[in-house]
């Protein structure tokens, strides 16, 4: 079977031979440079793993950058194909008083740093077409404001409503003209990031104000592609809520989250396919085979249904070799 025929028989309910898996990462420096370099690096991670989908994971501020963000590059500290040992950080930001958000204006996903990642999604979705799915990490609108303001987020929507919505507007406009063109450019689907839809940064009641009609109105821009993953960021993920979302498949961490487990997950979601059960931090990263191994049986055998895809809770990170990604697809082929 192709990957996308694997998935295709997940997303139908179907148990697969082999349980399906994706060890996602940054990838910087390469990131810098998505139409050449991020290209290559991201055929190389996929030829290497052969993992059931590719998943494309720009740098952390790019939906930011074309309107005007300022980003201190990692210092180039490996030699291909291995990656640097930080990421790019943002110099200051965007937003400092609530009058900046009237100053936002819609973006043209076709230039800049936004159509630079539509022209390296086009070329990877090329490259695998009619093999292997590729799904492009998109920021949700909230997700994308908070990088541009900080907690400044949270203080304006309070404080400063209809400076922050004009804002937020213009935001979720842009994101859904750019999710638009990532599904003419072959995506088969979008994981869709919210990193402010937990309990620990907002409340639920603030989430259903401003986080999930403009989520919606994004997921509402992807009914062309197959594939969308909505992926909760936290350790107290807002998941009766989130994990409703039109999208065919669900990622959290799973191995943090107190009260979300795989089983609770599958309980609570019982359509779509969950995406989890690897803990990047410690296991992924330094544990014993046999514990790679008992922490992959235990995820399988949370979902006995099968509709399940073998994932860490967000990226792997950096100071995790490829190689410990390698020992746990060999592990996992003994399962």
């Amino acid at each position: 079977m192709t990957h996308i025929e694997r998935i295709e028989a997940l997303l139908a309910g179907k148990k697969l031979d082999s349980t399906a898996i994706n060890l996602w990462k940054h990838f910087p420096p390469y990131d810098e440079k998505p139409t050449t370099d991020l290209v290559k690096k991201c055929i190389q991670f996929q030829d290497r793993f052969d993992w059931d989908f590719v998943k494309i994971t720009y740098h952390g501020y790019n939906s930011i950058q074309d309107w005007g963000a300022q980003i201190t590059w990692p210092v180039r500290d490996c030699e291909w194909p291995n990656t640097t040992s930080k990421v790019g950080t943002l110099n200051q930001l965007l937003i400092k008083k609530a009058s900046d958000w009237k100053k936002l204006t819609v973006l043209d996903p076709s230039k800049g740093t936004l159509g630079e990642n539509v022209e390296c999604t086009r070329i990877l979705a090329d490259h695998y077409k009619g093999q292997v799915p590729v799904v492009v990490t998109v920021f949700n609108p909230l997700t994308t404001a908070m990088k541009m303001g900080g907690d400044n987020v949270l203080i304006h929507a309070r404080s400063h409503e209809e400076e922050f919505k004009a804002g937020l507007e213009v935001i979720t406009e842009t994101t859904i003209r750019y999710v638009k063109a990532l599904a003419e450019a072959g995506a088969a689907g979008i994981f869709l990031a919210t990193q402010l839809g937990t309990y620990d940064k907002m409340s639920l009641e603030e989430y259903k104000k401003w986080g999930e009609p403009t989520d919606r109105a994004v997921l509402e821009a992807c009914k062309g592609m197959w594939f969308n993953i909505m992926h909760m960021h936290g350790e107290a993920p807002m998941f009766e809520l989130l994990s409703k979302y039109p999208v065919q498949a669900i990622n959290w961490h799973d191995r943090l989250a107190e009260d979300f487990d795989l089983a609770t997950g599958r309980k609570l979601c019982p359509d779509k396919i969950l995406i989890g059960g690897v803990e990047e931090y410690t296991t992924l990263f330094n544990g014993t085979d046999e514990e790679v191994k008992a922490q992959l049986t235990d995820a399988i055998n949370q979902v006995p249904d099968g509709r399940l895809i073998l994932g860490p809770g967000c990226c792997v990170p950096l100071n995790v070799p490829e190689d410990r990604l390698e020992l746990a697809k060999k592990i996992l082929a003994t399962i």
